[in-house]
């Protein structure tokens, strides 16, 4: 080694004596004399961001693989054991990414030899399966084995508090100190397969949608609920959608048959987010095909939901906004009380504050990210939870799931939709009536990969010397997250202009990359909505290229 040589959170010879893939240990052995390749794989570690642990699969602390698994489910179970929860247990599920089953067993066997009895759904499931299962048992916590909508070559690693919760702050940091690489779990470490309590997907689902979903929603309407398709973009949703139908009275949907069944490496899509442009076309393929109206598309682990619905000769895909909207509508519509409780994140679209301000239902909003949304669902005891979402596509409908849930929340927009037929109109022509209702919210994003260094720079700029104008129209507040107090500090700035316009940038918690969310407000909507929301849209369009030059040093 030479002055130059990285310090290493772990020496590749400890590592290969620990790690049972063969094929790591080939390469530590072809890397051992390469201080580049010691320095990439060995000198970091992963950290809890947004959503828990997210990386590629490969070699080292900072990726997924079966080392940093044990590491880190020995952290959780050190943490649990520290407050003295073990005994309550854990339940772990997975999704169907490469491995998944071997890093949810590896958990299940090293957390049970220190203690921790598990429950391990021992088949790939839906995200909100398995969060369902840690409150029906009042497990100490939850780890489902998942990168969510990320790419192919990803794995993760969500994990869940006693509240049932994502965690947060402290937590998060907490079990982060806990990933000691220095001191390696090895297979004497792990409890025998005999001693895991597990359950199979089919029952753990079955479990859930009794529970979650009501029986015979749709007996209510007398219209016949037209076709429809649905995918799960190659994840785990597809059986409990189906499930779910069942019971509530809806006809199965129509599958995208090539992306039905579950494949972690996600063949055939150009990403496995159904946010991203392109992600549904097989599926708006075929509902052309078979005449339908209706697209509904859960993400991997079914915790998302998107939906597209005919509009003339096209296609119109809901904004994770708009379909917040017509959910929260829907919801207030359906319950009653005095202490209802909604939740949404800063960077969603402000209308569904104005929604329950208008109804007399309380509205919190929160940090981004559902660890967030979730907090006052558990918090406010006395309050009744009805309804969160983020606008990525995160939706919360009742308190059984205490996480984004793309099950039930399908199955609920399904009742929205046959309720609105009812009336003889669909959810583009309803959104048109809570615009007239509340005024217009027009929501767009932007975002750009820069250095890190160059996204905290520019941040820094803006906070000591904040733009006067937005497109020509005075900045007349500024808000920035920075300056409050832990653990509700965040990197966020927001201006608002003078005409309506709302931006709010933040850098991502997983990559190099800042996020920009932009808002128009139109209080007394006239006209052609259509025309205006275009225009709204083109406004907005220009001013996130303007807003993501500055990180180009153009402040």
């Amino acid at each position: 080694m030479t002055d130059a040589a990285p310090i290493l959170l772990v020496q590749p010879e400890a590592w290969a004596a620990a790690d049972p893939d063969p094929s790591n240990r080939a390469l530590i052995a072809q890397g051992a004399n390469d201080s580049n390749f010691l320095g990439r794989h060995f000198s970091t570690k992963l950290q809890f961001g947004t959503a828990g642990l997210r990386a590629p699969r490969g070699l080292g602390p900072a990726r997924m693989n079966r080392v940093t698994v044990r590491v880190t489910a020995r952290a959780i179970g050190l943490h649990l054991m520290d407050r003295g929860l073990q005994q309550s247990g854990v339940v772990i599920g997975y999704d169907a990414r490469p491995d998944a089953d071997i890093y949810a067993l590896d958990t299940a066997l090293l957390l049970t030899k220190l203690g921790v009895p598990c429950l391990l759904i021992n088949d790939p499931c839906p995200t909100p399966v398995v969060v369902w299962h840690q409150k029906m048992r009042a497990a100490a916590g939850a780890i489902v084995v998942t990168a969510s909508h990320n790419p192919a070559e990803d794995s993760g690693y969500k994990v869940y508090g006693s509240d049932g919760t994502q965690i947060r702050p402290p937590v998060d940091q907490e079990i982060e100190f806990l990933m000691n690489f220095s001191d390696l779990p090895g297979d004497e470490d792990l409890a025998s397969e005999e001693e895991v309590e597990s359950l199979s997907g089919s029952a753990a689902v079955a479990a859930y949608i009794e529970s979650v979903v009501p029986s015979g929603v749709s007996i209510t309407s007398q219209m016949p609920f037209p076709q429809w398709v649905y995918t799960p973009l190659c994840g785990v949703g597809g059986a409990a959608v189906e499930a779910a139908c069942v019971r509530a009275g809806f006809p199965a949907p129509v599958r995208v048959d090539q992306q039905f069944e579950p494949d972690g490496l996600f063949p055939n899509l150009p990403f496995p987010n159904p946010e991203e442009p392109g992600v549904l076309d097989a599926a708006l393929a075929v509902a052309d095909v078979q005449g339908a109206e209706l697209v509904l598309a859960n993400d991997p682990d079914g915790d998302r939901l998107a939906v597209a619905i005919k509009a003339g000769d096209g296609w119109h895909q809901l904004t994770g906004d708009e379909l917040g909207l017509l959910l929260c509508d829907h919801q207030i519509s359906t319950t009653s009380g005095e202490n209802r409780l909604t939740a949404s994140s800063f960077v969603s679209s402000e209308a569904v504050q104005a929604l329950c301000n208008e109804r007399g239902v309380e509205h919190v909003r929160t940090l981004t990210g559902f660890k967030w949304i979730m907090e006052p669902a558990v918090s406010r005891t006395e309050s009744s939870w009805i309804f969160g979402y983020e606008e990525a596509l995160g939706y919360s409908v009742n308190d059984l799931v205490l996480d984004k849930d793309g099950i039930s929340a399908a199955i609920v927009f399904l009742e929205l939709f046959q309720r609105l037929r009812d009336r003889n109109v669909g959810p583009l022509v309803r959104l048109d009536e809570l615009a007239r209702e509340i005024g217009l919210y027009v929501t767009r994003q932007a975002s750009g990969q820069f250095e890190a260094t160059d996204i905290e720079a520019t941040l820094t700029s803006l906070r000591n010397d904040p733009p006067n104008v937005l497109m020509g129209s005075p900045v007349i507040a500024v808000a920035d997250w920075s300056t409050e107090p832990d653990p509700f500090s965040a990197n966020l700035l927001e201006f608002r202009s003078a005409s309506g316009v709302r931006m709010a940038i933040r850098p991502s918690g997983t990559e190099p990359k800042v996020k920009i969310y932009l808002e128009h407000f139109v209080a007394a909507p006239r006209g052609n909505l259509q025309d205006l929301r275009e225009g709204s849209s083109e406004l907005l369009k220009s001013l996130g290229a303007e807003a993501l030059s500055w990180f180009d040093g153009e402040v």
